[in-house]
């Protein structure tokens, strides 16, 4: 029998791509300074002590947990990077305005405006637009992000499950994150997950269960840490 193994999936900083409002994906821009600063505040506010630590292969999600260690005092973690975590590729879509994307893909799937269709479709029928309209044939399909997620998740436990109770620090990415939650209780998915919030999943019994979602209140206690001067 195993021990409980935490796995405490954080999105990463702002970026600038995330400040601009444009389509990120596989595109990887640096974070901004308020990105920095959160991931500070989190490793401030966090109360956990890691037992390893996991990114995406993409530069904000390393950023952020160097961030996230150092100001936590657990810098003596170092990271492995798993390229299943990586966050979802738009294909022509990379780049481009946000609202652009979600405009052309929603009307193209059949509602009346992207407001319309994002207030009623699903992650996996918004990717299957984007596929359809990606003239580059690099767009991700939805079952290929759900497997690779599905298989990251499986490699972090099969590393990581012991006897003993773990928590586990994954950083990767907003839709990353959805996606692992969709596969074990879609009603949960939360695609306003904001950066450095954590959702908390717990590996026991041979399940899977969803403790929490995009939590934000370590982020809080790392900035009233700052304002009264401890560190």
């Amino acid at each position: 029998m195993t021990g409980k193994l935490y796995l405490h999936l954080t999105r990463h900083g702002e970026t600038m791509f995330n400040k601009m409002e444009r389509i990120q994906g596989w595109s990887d821009t640096p974070l901004t300074v308020p990105g920095k600063e959160v991931a500070k505040s989190l490793g401030r506010g966090l109360d956990l002590k890691f037992d390893a630590v996991y990114t995406s292969d993409l530069r904000r999600t390393v950023e952020t947990v160097r961030l996230v260690l150092q100001e936590s005092k657990q810098t003596h973690l170092k990271e492995t990077m798993l390229k299943d975590l990586r966050e979802l590729c738009f294909g022509e879509f990379e780049g481009l305005p946000s609202a652009d994307m979600f405009e052309t893909v929603l009307t193209h799937l059949g509602y009346e405006s992207g407001e319309a269709g994002m207030a009623q479709t699903s992650f996996a029928e918004i990717v299957s637009g984007v596929c359809e309209l990606d003239t580059t044939n690099t767009a991700e399909p939805w079952e290929v992000m759900e497997t690779r997620v599905k298989r990251a998740l499986e490699t972090i436990i099969q590393r990581e499950a012991s006897e003993a109770e773990k928590h586990i620090l994954v950083v990767a990415h907003g839709l990353t994150i959805n996606t692992a939650i969709s596969l074990i209780a879609p009603e949960k998915v939360d695609p306003l997950l904001e950066n450095a919030s954590i959702t908390t999943l717990l590996y026991e019994a041979d399940s899977l269960t969803v403790q929490t979602v995009g939590d934000t209140s370590y982020i809080l206690a790392g900035q009233k840490k700052k304002r009264s001067g401890h560190t």
